[in-house]
């Protein structure tokens, strides 16, 4: 698509909206974009099949998700290292190991948002430091078979979730 007008309709402390106008191929598009940061997400494993979640109110889903550790990459940050930070702040453990296993945008129908998912293994407890305003009602251990029976009863139905425990299902079964 060739771009020939940028306009930002709203710039917020997390996002920011542009419409964007231009050609491609011949017709004339016009599209809102959500312009958010990159980010990531990571499956914590305490031992081969047991796995950290975390519960925490979604204000878009209006309501409590169960779900992986994930947030927002600071400026120009290192995916590896966010996912660190990450790990840390919402569940208190830090990674011996750091494995990165898929990558992907969340919905590039109309966001920017790129998403890198880590696998972590050798965790060591250490203490949460959660951000400003975040509220994590539970970190909690499950198995990967009540996980995955978490999926098929849509208690969890986040994304990046279901995509890394997808991944771990399908890492078990070949070894």
């Amino acid at each position: 698509m060739k771009i020939e007008k940028v306009k930002e309709i709203y710039k917020g402390d997390f996002v920011s909206l542009k419409i964007i106008e231009g050609k491609l191929k011949g017709q004339n598009i016009k599209r809102e974009i959500v312009v958010f940061s990159n980010t990531v997400s990571v499956l914590p494993l305490i031992e081969k099949d047991k796995i950290i979640l975390i519960k925490q109110y979604r204000a878009p889903a209006e309501k409590e998700l169960w779900e992986i550790p994930a947030g927002k990459l600071d400026k120009n940050e290192d995916p590896e290292k966010g996912a660190k930070r990450e790990l840390e702040e919402e569940t208190g453990f830090k990674a011996g190991k750091l494995e990165q296993i898929a990558e992907f945008y969340k919905s590039p129908g109309y966001c920017t948002e790129y998403m890198y998912v880590f696998r972590a293994t050798f965790l060591e407890k250490t203490k949460q430091r959660l951000d400003d305003g975040e509220i994590i009602d539970q970190v909690k251990v499950f198995s990967l078979s009540e996980a995955l029976k978490m999926i098929e009863n849509k208690e969890i139905i986040d994304a990046d979730t279901i995509i890394a425990l997808m991944y771990e299902k399908d890492r078990c079964r070949q070894k």
